[in-house]
């Protein structure tokens, strides 16, 4: 059967690592509606459906990832699937097939995906097909759907600032680093770089909501002036107020700290500059900066200050690495 040999292959992607983003929506909204027949379907699918999905749910709470296991819980998501996977079969063959035309029939054509990529000192500015406006920080990638329909979700690595316009029956959804902000109609940046593990997200108006990509569990909701901050190196994570607008001044040029972690200030400054750094001890990478620098200060200028107020030193190493102590 062609539809079933196209499941099949979908499944197989995302198991491989090679399911585009918008197919993996559609495999995991497919796999969340196993258990919840339409209307008017037989009785007898329901009641198997509903045993098969009590048999995957056993057995995905004995794979339940452990929350100090960074790599388990990372992996969740593909233990879940090879789960889902092994009665899979047996659903199509024990249900006549219903579960996988059922859910074939009402399958929405994928949308076409664009991906924007800034450099580094570079920032751009995009307005979605939604009037959404976002902002991409130096050495981000943005990937959305060229229209819009029902569904209103982009992927972050990266840095942006979002001025979601409100639509209250279709919420605006921004996947990024393993996590997911879910949000109505306000004016939030994220911030996602692959290193260091630090995930963050900052309301400067309405109010988001961030979950855990992986098993959609809600970590905090957020209002004006939150911001929420996870490092996932160090296992924390804080929900703390700040200067919202002061902080989201990088949208001008200027770079702004607010208590960050010196891990942050310098990849901020690797993306704004083009240098990369090292520490010479890792309990430095989680002191705590603030301080406010206008696009006119070079590099230079920033470090010294850094250097006199925190009593950090910057040696240039012949690689042209800066050394931090």
């Amino acid at each position: 059967m062609q539809d079933r040999n196209e499941l099949n292959r979908l499944i197989d992607n995302y198991l491989n690592g090679k399911a585009t983003p918008e197919e993996t929506i559609w495999l995991n909204n497919w796999f969340e509606q196993l258990h919840t027949p339409g209307e008017g379907k037989d009785g007898n699918h329901q009641e198997l459906g509903q045993r098969i999905f009590a048999a995957v749910q056993a057995q995905l709470d004995m794979a339940a990832p452990q929350p100090e296991t960074l790599t388990i819980r990372r992996r969740s998501r593909i233990v879940r699937w090879r789960i889902a996977a092994s009665v899979i079969s047996a659903a199509l063959v024990a249900g006549g097939g219903w579960w996988y035309q059922s859910a074939m029939k009402t399958r929405k054509p994928l949308a076409k995906m664009l991906d924007l990529r800034t450099q580094g000192g570079q920032m751009t500015k995009i307005t979605l097909t939604d009037s959404s406006v976002v902002w991409l920080n130096a050495n981000s990638h943005l990937r959305y759907p060229e229209a819009f329909t029902e569904d209103r979700t982009v992927y972050l690595q990266g840095e942006a600032y979002f001025d979601i316009h409100p639509d209250p029956g279709h919420p605006f959804i921004i996947e990024s680093g393993g996590y997911r902000t879910k949000v109505l109609g306000t004016a939030f940046s994220i911030r996602a770089h692959a290193a260091p593990q630090i995930y963050k997200v900052t309301v400067a108006s309405g109010k988001v909501a961030v979950f855990k990509s992986a098993d959609s569990s809600r970590i905090a909701y957020l209002t004006a002036d939150q911001e929420l901050r996870i490092n996932e190196d160090a296992g924390t994570q804080q929900v703390r107020t700040v200067h919202a607008q002061t902080k989201m001044l990088w949208k001008e040029g200027s770079l702004t700290f607010e208590k960050d972690f010196l891990s942050e200030v310098a990849i901020s400054l690797q993306n704004r500059y083009g240098v990369t750094f090292s520490f010479k001890k890792a309990q430095l990478k989680n002191m705590e900066i603030s301080g406010i620098f206008d696009h006119s200060q070079s590099l230079n200028d920033i470090l010294k200050i850094l250097s006199k107020v925190y009593g950090l030193h910057f040696n240039r190493q012949a690689n042209g690495m800066i050394h931090i102590s």
